[in-house]
């Protein structure tokens, strides 16, 4: 309760469609293994990917048409098509995902087209059942027309015959009988059976004598066809108790899938990602879901833990958000077990627990009759008794007693979780604690900044002061006070708040030193990357120009062996001569040409004018448009700068 994972599963329940989903989900636990985890946390991803969504729903709550068949002789006409909607829904939900890539998840459901075409010759969508559902029944109503319409005629012969005596002339029918609203006082004028009275009492309701005989076969009829629709009722009741299994199943897998699909849309709202279960604590850029509704420029939380050091002790200044990194880290953790994804970027890992203990707050309890410290030793006892490969959050490690006692306690209880292997987060304002920890390898130290007031940043590597009087300076404290404060301060452990302060600011100027160059070296590799492919594109360019000519004198030397072939004339000859003497000549030796630095000078081969930016071992760097050429004195020649 204290990480809030209810709070996140009551969120979760809103982007459910049914509501027998919204009740499993507020009962979801976390999965006993990792591997089911993974499956689940798999199957979320490939719909994710997928960009497939479906509304769902069921009829009826998981089991309760197994409970219903267990005592009733049939299902009700309501019910069978209630079904019989939900398997043609089941029918269009697997047409419209098979040939997508989650086909898989909808594959498996039963295939009830004969059911429907069953109860769809028996029952009509207005859960009215039709004549055609039996020869009996058909054979039934055609009496109960003909019954009922003589027994109209009649009414309707005593209604024209006697029209004063009658407040209404139109035949009235009453819990299943035919009446004729006969005014008070002629009531002894008709023979016949009184079956009621109006409100006011001025007209009595007579079913006359002359339909008794035809009433009583009616209501034979109707008797005989009330049988007819239980034995119907019964034979499809009988289809669907013979396939009971399979549809609860059905149930199930609906159910399970509308889970599946809340999951989605809160990853997705909640821009989270799938949690890599590892060995080592990585978090980047997470942060706690319920926070991140309340505020709106919540700070990230970027946390690494090396595979040695299981152990971080988080300190820094009250208000300063140690214990919502506490609660961040266990949340997130019980959430990837869950198979929900979670509010981190891509990358982010996290170790998958046995179990989560988490010790924050006031745990006093009346009834038990515990102290705050007793309930915080108790809280540490179940930790330590547990699974070695457990997650362990403790917020104000020893703070409820004496400072001596409390420092060798938490000391001791540090150094019994690092020798079981158990990750520990735990925060503290006490020193000795922090310097302790600073001289382990397995262990930790890290501090949430301030800097003339909390940031909310996790410094890791560095310890950070409480900083308990400058917050309440900030916060209006009589400067009097703030002034004897600082008198009564050990000096000793001043000095180490300022050793603090100090390793923390370097810290920061290293991160973004490191930071600055890890920019610039994207950068320069940015630059490379432009630089290699304009080169590779002029490379290209020549090459496509060679190939051309090669093409071009190709044809003009077929072009001349045709022509020799015909009959050699000296013109011909001459042409031979001139083309072979231009294409085939050797390249002339040209004077070297030793240019200065800074100097524009033109590069023979390319024709191309370029400028001299350095001289190595008789050779010149020369720059065309920031591309740069190392040529010999003899590639180059001198620039005219008249």
């Amino acid at each position: 309760m204290v990480l809030e994972l209810p709070k996140v599963l009551n969120i979760l329940v809103d982007y459910c469609d049914i509501s027998a989903t919204r009740e499993k989900v507020k009962r979801l636990s976390p999965f006993t293994t990792q591997k089911i985890a993974e499956h689940e946390l798999n199957r979320v991803d490939n719909i994710m990917k997928s960009g497939e969504y479906v509304q769902l729903y069921c009829p009826f709550e998981p089991r309760y048409l197994e409970n219903e068949l267990a005592v009733l002789p049939y299902l009700t006409a309501e019910q069978l098509v209630k079904l019989k909607n939900w398997f043609i829904f089941i029918h269009n939900i697997k047409r419209k995902f098979r040939t997508c890539a989650i086909k898989a998840y909808f594959s498996k459901l039963g295939n009830y087209r004969d059911i429907v075409s069953t109860i769809e010759e028996k029952i009509d969508d207005n859960e009215q059942i039709l004549d055609k559902a039996s020869q009996e029944l058909s054979r039934i109503r055609v009496q109960k027309k003909k019954l009922r319409s003589q027994i109209k005629q009649i009414l309707n012969t005593v209604l024209m015959n006697r029209q004063s005596i009658f407040s209404d002339l139109n035949i009235v029918e009453r819990e299943g009988r035919y009446v004729l609203p006969v005014l008070r006082n002629f009531k002894n004028d008709i023979s016949g059976i009184i079956h009621s009275y109006s409100n006011t009492g001025e007209t009595v309701f007579i079913e006359p004598v002359e339909i008794t005989d035809n009433s009583a076969r009616l209501r034979g009829l109707d008797d005989l066809e009330n049988e007819e629709i239980k034995r119907i009722l019964k034979g499809l009741t009988d289809i669907i108790r013979f396939d009971i299994t399979r549809i609860e199943a059905d149930i199930d897998t609906i159910i399970d899938l509308d889970m599946l699909f809340a999951k989605v849309r809160f990853a997705q709202d909640l821009k989270a990602n799938m949690p890599i279960f590892s060995e080592n604590v990585s978090i980047y850029n997470g942060y706690h879901p319920i926070l991140k509704r309340l505020i709106k420029n919540v700070i990230s939380l970027n946390l690494k833990m090396n595979g040695h050091e299981k152990i971080l002790l988080i300190s820094g200044p009250n208000a300063g958000g140690k214990t919502v990194v506490l609660k961040t880290v266990g949340l997130l953790a019980l959430m990837a077990k869950c198979g929900l994804f979670i509010p981190v970027d891509e990358g982010s890992t996290i170790p998958f627990y046995d179990e989560v203990y988490a010790d924050i707050g006031d745990e006093q309890s009346i009834e038990s009759n515990l102290s705050t410290f007793a309930a915080h030793i108790k809280q540490i006892k179940y930790a330590l008794e547990g699974s070695k490969k457990s997650l362990v959050l403790l917020d104000e490690l020893m703070s409820q007693t004496s400072v001596e006692e409390g420092s060798a306690l938490a000391i001791a209880i540090l150094e019994r979780f690092a020798s079981r292997g158990n990750t520990v987060l735990a925060t503290t304002h006490n020193e000795d604690l922090k310097i302790f920890v600073s001289r382990r390898q397995d262990m930790m130290n890290a501090g949430m900044e301030f800097i003339d007031r909390p940031t909310y940043r996790l410094i890791l590597g560095v310890p950070q002061p409480s900083n308990a009087i400058k917050l309440a300076k900030s916060l209006g404290i009589a400067r009097q006070v703030i002034s004897n404060a600082i008198d009564h301060l050990d000096k000793d452990k001043m000095s180490v708040n300022t050793l603090f302060e100090d390793l923390a600011c370097e810290l920061k100027a290293i991160k973004e030193q490191r930071q600055r160059l890890s920019s610039l070296i994207n950068e320069y590799e940015v630059k490379l990357g432009d630089l290699n492919m304009r080169k590779k594109q002029e490379l290209s360019d020549l090459k496509a120009k060679y190939k051309k000519e090669l093409i071009a004198s190709k044809r003009s030397i077929e072009k001349l062996i045709k022509e020799l072939k015909k009959r050699p004339k000296p013109e011909v000859v001459h042409t031979i001569r001139k083309f072979f003497e231009e294409k085939l000549k050797v390249d002339e030796n040209h004077e070297p040409y030793y240019p200065k630095l800074g100097e524009m000078v033109r590069i023979r081969q390319l024709k191309k004018t370029g400028q001299v930016v350095e001289v190595h071992t008789g050779k010149f760097k020369i720059s065309l448009d920031n591309i740069f050429y190392w040529v010999g004195p003899e590639e180059i020649e001198q620039v005219d700068q008249s």
